[in-house]
C-alpha cells in the first residue's frame, strides 16, 4: 500500500504541466481581482492539493492511467493559454501605444495638403 502511494506521489512530483496550468489560472484570476495580491501562494497550495487528491483518486480507481501523458496534454493547454494571454496583452499594449502617440507627427508622414 505504501509503495503504491509512494509511486503515485513520485509521479505527481513530476507533473510540470499541471503546475504551469495552476500558475496560469491563478494569474488570470488575479487579473480579474478574484485572487488578492499576496494570496497567490495560498491559492497555489490549495489548487495543487485539490489536483493531487483528484489524481490520487484517479490512480486508485484506475491504476493504469497515464499521469505523465495527461500532464503532457495539460502542458499543451497551458502553452496555448499562455499564447492567447500574450496576444491579448499585445492588443492592450497596442491600444495604449496608439493613444499615447495620437497627434504626434511621424517622421516621413505628413497630413498637410501640400
Amino acid at each position: 500500500m505504501l509503495d503504491s502511494l509512494l509511486k503515485v506521489l513520485l509521479e505527481w512530483s513530476a507533473l510540470a504541466g499541471l503546475a504551469a496550468l495552476i500558475a496560469l489560472v491563478i494569474n488570470v484570476l488575479k487579473q480579474f481581482n478574484l485572487v488578492e495580491d499576496g494570496k497567490a501562494q495560498s491559492w497555489s497550495a490549495a489548487l495543487n492539493l485539490i489536483a493531487m487528491a483528484v489524481f490520487l483518486g484517479l490512480k486508485i480507481y484506475n491504476p493504469q492511467i497515464d499521469l505523465p501523458g495527461i500532464d503532457a496534454e495539460i502542458a499543451k493547454v497551458a502553452q496555448i493559454a499562455l499564447i492567447i494571454l500574450g496576444y491579448v496583452g499585445q492588443l492592450g499594449i497596442s491600444k495604449g501605444t496608439h493613444a499615447a502617440v495620437r497627434g504626434v507627427p511621424v517622421v516621413g508622414n505628413s497630413y498637410s495638403i501640400l
